[in-house]
């Protein structure tokens, strides 16, 4: 069972988010925090995925879709693949645009720190075929039509499992709340 952690201002601060219209959330369950994090996630289709081989850091960013918390990405390969295989502990963000000059406090996004597996489609084709069900729904294929594009190419399959989550959303109430799995 996951274990959310909330930080809790003292007086001061409190005092403070109030004159800025800011009001903390500061109590929470698991199951809501997980419905914020899988709508913060669905509502966006970019992440920075980062991953780390031979003690050398890699960042790519990426499109991606998502089943709960759990996210897929599909990719021709790369150095992201090779580096997964070695190593699949990985970390991602996904952000909102960010203009401090307009509105200092409103930062907003996820950091996940989790566990990366990566097949290729025709290996598996059943657990493909599950991927894609949600993939299908997504965005891209919506919008551009790519059905026939996903089909004929043999993609790897990323599916990231969260381990660790980050949100940080002050205008919202959210200040850095931290979702863990207890493993």
């Amino acid at each position: 069972m996951p274990k959310l952690t909330l930080p809790h201002a003292n007086a001061r601060e409190k005092t403070i988010f109030e004159k800025l219209g800011i009001h903390l959330v500061e109590s929470l369950s698991v199951e809501e925090f997980e419905k914020v994090a899988v709508s913060y996630i669905k509502d966006h289709n970019v992440l920075n995925l980062a991953t780390c081989r031979d003690n050398i850091p890699r960042c790519t960013t990426l499109e991606y879709f998502n089943k709960g918390l759990t996210v897929y990405v599909l990719s021709e390969g790369g150095s992201k693949i090779l580096s997964i295989q070695k190593n699949p502990l990985v970390s991602y963000t996904i952000n909102d645009p960010y203009e401090p000059a307009k509105d200092y406090l409103s930062a907003s996004g996820l950091q996940v720190w989790g566990t990366a597996a990566v097949f290729k489609k025709h290996d598996d084709p059943d657990q493909a075929q599950d991927i894609m069900n949600y993939f299908r729904n997504s965005r891209a294929v919506a919008e551009q039509g790519l059905e026939m594009a996903v089909n004929s190419v043999n993609f790897n399959m990323i599916t990231i499992e969260p381990k660790k989550i980050r949100y940080l959303d002050l205008r919202r109430g959210f200040r850095n709340v931290i979702w863990e799995t207890e493993n």
